[in-house]
């Protein structure tokens, strides 16, 4: 990770992206071998409640994996400026393929993407910069591997791939539950028609009311993980 951090360290979206998939697959295999008879039996003759092992999980996959993602990134970040920095001051034959760069920390900067350009409903743009995009990270990591570690429960054989599939299917069902509720507001299928002043108003309520919901999202997944992981039998 730190190696593959060492050329990804200037692309924030990239980083996070692997971030998140690299914890699914982390989270997604936890309890697997609860499923198994074998492993199954030794992992509950463990002398600890199913809420402290619950609590080792939600605290490895979600807190831990997080700050060792940090730290790795940390390392990739300054050895991959050290190395740049080294092949910028050697000859390559007049060719300039590497170029000095200072040290940037973009992964912990206040924006990831440069400023934000929102609409408001003047159509006159706004510009909103955000000042915890570290958070946010670390808030969408939180709910993706609370995601997987009920599927690592829930699932008995290919837990990652079944809780993937699953939940595209739950967001295939939300939209089709919005593209109904619009369609009962508007009396058509286009945003436009509400009385909102312009599509990008409907978008910001909509981000109002989601929000909280997701930052709740991974409490609900603990509690439910916690009462399956009791229900579960060898």
């Amino acid at each position: 990770m730190a190696i593959v951090f060492m050329f990804l360290r200037n692309v924030p979206p990239l980083m996070v992206g692997l971030m998140i998939i690299a914890g699914a697959f982390y989270a997604g295999r936890f309890f697997r071998e609860i499923h198994s008879r074998s492993n199954g039996v030794a992992y509950f003759m463990i002398p600890a409640t199913q809420l402290e092992k619950l609590t080792v999980g939600i605290v490895m996959t979600s807190f831990y994996y997080f700050a060792m993602m940090m730290i790795t990134y940390v390392i990739g970040n300054v050895l991959g400026t050290f190395i740049n920095n080294m092949l910028a001051s050697v000859d390559f034959i007049g060719l300039n393929i590497f170029h000095h760069s200072p040290m940037q920390w973009k992964l912990f900067e206040s924006t990831i993407a440069g400023t934000t350009v929102i609409f408001n409903s003047s159509s006159t743009p706004a510009y909103e910069t955000s000042y915890s995009s570290l958070f946010k990270i670390f808030g969408a990591f939180l709910l993706v591997q609370s995601v997987y570690l009920f599927g690592s429960i829930y699932f008995k054989s290919n837990q990652t791939l079944k809780t993937f599939l699953a939940i595209i299917i739950i967001q295939i069902l939300l939209v089709i539950v919005l593209v109904i509720e619009v369609r009962l507001i508007t009396g058509g299928y286009s945003i436009n028609t509400m009385s909102l002043h312009s599509p990008y108003d409907f978008a910001i309520m909509v981000d109002k009311i989601v929000s909280p919901v997701l930052y709740l999202l991974p409490l609900f997944f603990w509690i439910v993980s916690y009462f399956r992981l009791t229900e579960k039998q060898v």
